[in-house]
């Protein structure tokens, strides 16, 4: 009756060295218990370092921490930062989103350019091996950088040892459940190009029969021009994951003379997307920018704008030797018409626009060759960071969660 409550308790600031120590806390807890709802606020204040030193404390401290609900709850108030892998990779380090992107933490890996980096989601990293003598069968492997935890996917029980395949990592908040998909390229003369499956963290099983759907494309038919050698980062928006891919070979020209889709001409791009909810495979369409056979585009890419998909699209003149960067931005998901330019960007060189961040500006990696400049849309002024990124090198917005806490290795 006189205990106060959670709210009650954590209006007074936690003393210091209990915020920077969590040994001191973990000491007055095995002196004097304290209330659930109450251990739960103080925990949810501290630094993801002290919260994992109380999981030694007491079997009920450990059974909380690793709870789904805490979990959640931590998520919930978890700082946006930035990740940055460089290529080859070799490290991985994590930066406040703040002017200059000060970095908090730096994993380095014992073997560079072992592992490929294709993408991340709340705070889990997405791994793949592409060692052919460290790692013949290419492991999918999902990391959470911030408590140091890694879980190796089981193989699929069919084609586990193609290498041509594309990789992706989400999460669909309605089940809980981190999952990854997988995209297999048999070859354009086999009965089905592709083989499209999905991993659920939480059945720990694959599901190797998901379809493809599209309503503007004839079953795989259509597929059979697209190949997964370049591919770019994933882009996470609406509960789905894109990626740009692209098409090889000659245009069946008489595909298209009786449909609605426009002639595509050197700027041939797929855009693939993956719905974490029903686990299926499907076409976004492009921007009007793609349908133009006489505009020559350098390079293209993915990328999220405030909860939104964005293309950035890059041409360069020879004889001008200038580059301009337009992004362009869907303001209604899956619906084309409501693609539309947001920022134009005069650059010297091909660069590539990787996040945008919270102040408004965006990270530009690549530029002069190795820099990562901040770009800021509305001065029209570039800031170099003082860190470098190639223009293949991979950033994204990240969270330092405690993700696979819950899950055996």
């Amino acid at each position: 009756m006189g205990r106060k409550t959670a709210e009650e308790v954590t209006k007074d600031p936690i003393p210091d060295d209990v915020v920077l120590d969590g040994k001191v806390a973990a000491e007055e807890l095995k002196k004097d218990p304290i209330p659930e709802d109450v251990v739960m606020s103080i925990l949810l204040k501290l630094p993801i370092k002290s919260i994992l030193r109380f999981r030694c404390v007491s079997k009920s401290c450990n059974s909380l921490i690793t709870s789904p609900y805490f979990i959640k709850k931590h998520f919930a108030k978890a700082k946006q930062l930035i990740l940055r892998v460089g290529k080859p990779v070799a490290s991985v380090s994590l930066h406040l989103d703040n002017d200059s992107l000060d970095r908090c933490l730096q994993l380095d890996f014992c073997q560079p350019n072992a592992f490929k980096v294709n993408g991340s989601c709340n705070g889990v990293v997405c791994l793949s091996g592409i060692h052919p003598k460290l790692d013949p069968s290419g492991s999918v492997i999902l990391w959470n950088p911030s408590i140091r935890k890694t879980l190796h996917l089981p193989p699929p029980r069919s084609y586990a040892r193609i290498a041509t395949t594309l990789l992706g990592i989400g999460y669909d908040p309605r089940t809980d459940d981190y999952k990854v998909a997988r995209v297999v390229r048999l070859g354009s003369s086999a009965e089905r190009p592709f083989v499209f499956q999905s991993y659920s963290l939480n059945s720990g099983s694959w599901n190797e029969n998901v379809d493809f759907f599209s309503r503007s494309l004839e079953n795989e038919e259509a597929l059979r021009d697209i190949t997964l050698y370049r591919h770019d980062n994933q882009a996470i928006v609406n509960g789905a994951i894109h990626w740009l891919l692209y098409r090889k070979g000659k245009i069946n020209i008489e595909r298209y003379i009786n449909s609605a889709l426009p002639l595509p001409g050197h700027n041939k791009v797929f855009a693939l997307s993956f719905n974490l909810s029903n686990e299926s495979f499907g076409e976004i369409m492009l921007p009007e920018c793609f349908d133009d056979r006489r505009k020559a585009v350098t390079d293209r890419s993915f990328s999220v704008f405030k909860d939104s998909l964005s293309v950035n699209v890059i041409n360069c003149g020879l004889s001008s030797g200038r580059c301009l960067c337009e992004i362009w931005v869907m303001n209604q998901y899956d619906v084309r018409e409501s693609w539309a330019i947001k920022y134009q960007i005069e650059m010297l060189h091909i660069a590539r626009p990787v996040v945008h961040r919270s102040n408004g500006e965006i990270l530009i990696a690549g530029y002069s060759w190795s820099r990562l400049v901040s770009f800021d849309p509305q001065k029209l002024r570039i800031r170099d960071t003082g860190l470098e990124l190639s223009i293949d090198g991979y950033a994204e917005h990240f969270v330092e969660s405690l993700a696979l806490l819950d899950k055996s290795n």
